[in-house]
């Protein structure tokens, strides 16, 4: 359970200039809650995927703030981590992954997880690195892609078929190329981490949203055409809900959205 943010941008710019710098801070704040590791990806001046990851709290960290306010990119994900119970809080597990010059940034969980490992091969997950159900979704994605699929096809059939093998299972995911952002919204029926709420002991200062409408996926889009996603928690106006069981292709060259039914995946 995670929060996810990213944007495509017409030039290389800054989380902050995209959705503003207050709500920036409202993001990295909601590591209170996602204390377990934090981590960014980005395109940069060479279009090349980069990654950083940093398996301790974001709450408070000037790294993570820069990366938000500071460093331009024209594409960015970034992402704060409440591990699942049983996954460790180490940098393995720590998101985006990055293969092949591929990002990858999950919000949820699948159950039971022995039998979501039971679809992979141990070597196709040590290629993504972690142990988590996360590591298994990017590695059956990535399988796809080896075979020749292109990648946004690779997401959407990969998350089609795990809603059907898993169907309380929530899948919203940001992945990055350097070509397209892709953002999955996909998780109608899974419970939401109450109990995870309750221990933090956050009571009142629990993140907007976060108890009616916790795994919603929203996207904004700014006067130049720059497209943004996020994860619930933030305020002001210009959000939109993602509808459920739906993915978002962002053309990096163009800023054309292309929005798919997974159910037609």
């Amino acid at each position: 359970m995670c929060r996810l943010l990213g944007y495509a941008a017409p030039r290389p710019t800054t989380a902050a200039e995209v959705i503003g710098g207050l709500a920036c801070a409202e993001w990295q704040r909601m590591g209170r809650l996602h204390c377990d590791g934090w981590g960014t990806a980005w395109l940069d001046e060479l279009g090349s995927v980069r990654q950083f990851r940093d398996p301790s709290d974001g709450t408070t960290s000037p790294d993570l703030a820069s990366a938000l306010v500071e460093h331009e990119a024209s594409a960015r994900i970034t992402h704060l981590r409440l591990a699942t119970e049983g996954m460790r809080n180490e940098l393995t597990n720590t998101h985006p992954f990055v293969v092949d010059g591929i990002a990858f940034a999950h919000n949820g969980s699948l159950h039971p997880v022995e039998r979501l490992r039971a679809m992979v091969r141990p070597e196709e997950v040590a290629r993504v690195g972690g142990t988590t159900d996360s590591a298994i979704v990017f590695a059956l994605i990535l399988r796809a892609v080896d075979a020749g699929v292109p990648l946004f096809e690779a997401t959407t059939s990969t998350v089609a078929t795990l809603r059907d093998e898993f169907p309380t299972a929530a899948i919203n995911l940001l992945v990055l190329s350097d070509g397209e952002l892709i953002a999955v919204h996909a998780n109608e029926g899974a419970p939401v981490p109450v109990e995870d709420f309750e221990a933090s002991g956050l009571g009142p200062d629990l993140p907007r949203d976060h108890v009616d409408h916790y795994y919603q996926l929203s996207w904004s889009r700014t006067a130049d055409g720059a497209v943004a996603f996020s994860s619930s928690g933030l305020e002001g106006e210009g959000w939109q809900r993602m509808a459920q069981h739906t993915a978002a292709r962002v053309d990096l060259a163009t800023l054309a959205i292309d929005v798919v039914d997974l159910a037609s995946a």
